[in-house]
């Protein structure tokens, strides 16, 4: 079998797949953050994002962040955020794939930008209470180009949960943690 019939055997099947029982693609999360910038020193500052399905296999998401970063011993502002459509299918009971396209912004002192980012993924329900997973994201912002590895966690108490992500990049990188509620 060719490349090509592969790849339309796939894209007919897609709409078929189902999601994993256990993964919600509706939540809301707010939290705290520190992000080690190359170049810079580490700095604290905070986010929040979240993520509405539409239905069983697509949804939107949406993040923001905002930390100080201190450059050559001046302290510029820096919010960032982006805005996105998300594509979820299952491979097994317990485990999706995701990809994403969305629009990244950054916001600082000295430079605004604007530009699209692509990421795909797999999230996994370990147990009833703790999911994992991990993806690949690719940002292009007014022609600066950005590849990161992000590894996700998060334990469950119910609707509610913590989580922690580690976005590892050649750019810097950023750790996450606080809570979610998923609905």
């Amino acid at each position: 079998m060719n490349l090509k019939k592969l790849a339309f055997a796939l894209a007919l099947a897609l709409p078929f797949t189902a999601n994993a029982g256990d993964l919600s693609y509706s939540y809301f999360e707010a939290g705290a953050t520190r992000v080690d910038p190359d170049g810079a020193g580490s700095e604290n500052g905070f986010g929040f994002g979240g993520s509405g399905a539409l239905n069983d296999n697509w949804h939107v998401f949406g993040n923001y962040r905002s930390y100080d970063v201190d450059v050559l011993g001046s302290s510029f502002d820096v919010d960032g955020w982006n805005l996105g459509l998300g594509y979820n299918m299952g491979i097994n009971d317990s485990m999706d794939f995701f990809g994403r396209v969305s629009y990244e912004k950054v916001d600082a002192d000295i430079v605004d930008g604007n530009g699209w980012g692509l990421q795909a993924g797999v999230r996994n329900a370990f147990t009833k209470k703790f999911e994992g997973g991990a993806s690949l994201k690719y940002t292009d912002i007014e022609n600066s180009d950005n590849t990161s590895v992000e590894l996700y966690g998060q334990y469950k108490f119910g609707e509610w949960g913590l989580v922690g992500t580690l976005n590892f990049s050649n750019d810097g990188n950023e750790i996450f943690v606080g809570p979610r509620i998923s609905f």
